[in-house]
């Protein structure tokens, strides 16, 4: 693992050592994934109550030149350019106020033409004559009959519009309750991440804040000073040997030698009983 120099204001060079911050990551992992599948229940349960779902209704049409009609055995390169050309053409006028506008009425849907455009939307695929249009709705039925009803007048009014064309559908709309957005899998993932990396943060910058010593080698890297002797730790100690902590830990060295001294006395006390005898 490589070391970062990051230079002091006293122009002191200070090593960052990166190998002991991930250990501290993988020490919170436990925390890192509690925090983040907290947070991705939260938007997931955020998404449910708060965003609206929507649906989507489309259908796709041919978009053709009609001057291509007076010789039905083959289409030439200038048939067929002239028919893509109108195709952009297309585009933008299925999105124009006469079009959305007279499909809503038809419909009785009562809605501003900003909001129609915000539901409308197309696309050409490249290279083709074919267009597909798309209507998002929070409701599933007003997003079928919308898109159906713009399918039906469309073609006519195009005709009109865009002279020398032809508006033929191939799919027509088809109803469905499938939920086109949010998606709750998504919302949840994001929110599993972002939690993950502000914990992440937070983990990282209490380290670095944490200028405690904690051994020997944080005192030979944070002040260049040999180690001459290191004090042992008592407590460590028990964990060690059981004996070693029962006569060094606090209290039990006295009760230890008090015990030996009486056990001296009576020894000798008893030696002397002997040499009477």
């Amino acid at each position: 693992m490589k070391k970062n120099n990051v230079k002091t204001t006293d122009n002191v060079e200070m090593e960052i050592n990166l190998i002991p911050v991930l250990k501290e990551l993988l020490r919170r992992l436990w925390l890192i994934v509690l925090v983040g599948l907290l947070v991705g229940a939260a938007s997931f349960v955020g998404a449910k109550i708060f965003v609206k779902p929507t649906y989507r209704c489309a259908f796709t049409a041919y978009i053709n030149n009609k001057q291509t009609q007076k010789n039905t055995d083959y289409l030439s390169v200038s048939d067929v350019n002239a028919s893509t050309q109108i195709v952009r053409t297309y585009k933008t006028t299925l999105m124009s106020a006469r079009i959305l506008t007279t499909a809503a009425k038809a419909i009785d849907m009562d809605a501003s033409y900003e909001a129609l455009q915000d539901m409308v939307s197309t696309e050409v695929e490249d290279e083709t004559q074919i267009i597909t249009l798309y209507v998002v709705s929070t409701s599933p039925k007003t997003a079928y009959e919308f898109a159906k009803e713009i399918a039906s007048t469309a073609p006519a009014q195009m005709a009109n519009i865009v002279e020398g064309s032809s508006m033929k559908i191939i799919d027509y709309p088809q109803y469905t309750e499938k939920r086109y957005k949010p998606s709750y899998t998504r919302y949840a993932l994001i929110g599993f991440i972002i939690g993950a990396l502000l914990i992440s943060a937070w983990v990282i910058v209490r380290y670095f804040l944490d200028d405690t010593v904690k051994n020997e080698n944080d005192l030979e890297s944070r002040f260049s000073l040999p180690i001459l002797g290191v004090i042992p730790d008592v407590n460590r100690a028990g964990s060690i040997g059981s004996d070693y902590y029962n006569y060094y830990s606090y209290g039990h060295k006295k009760d230890h030698d008090e015990e030996h001294d009486e056990k001296q006395n009576s020894e000798e006390g008893e030696g002397l009983n002997d040499e009477k005898k």
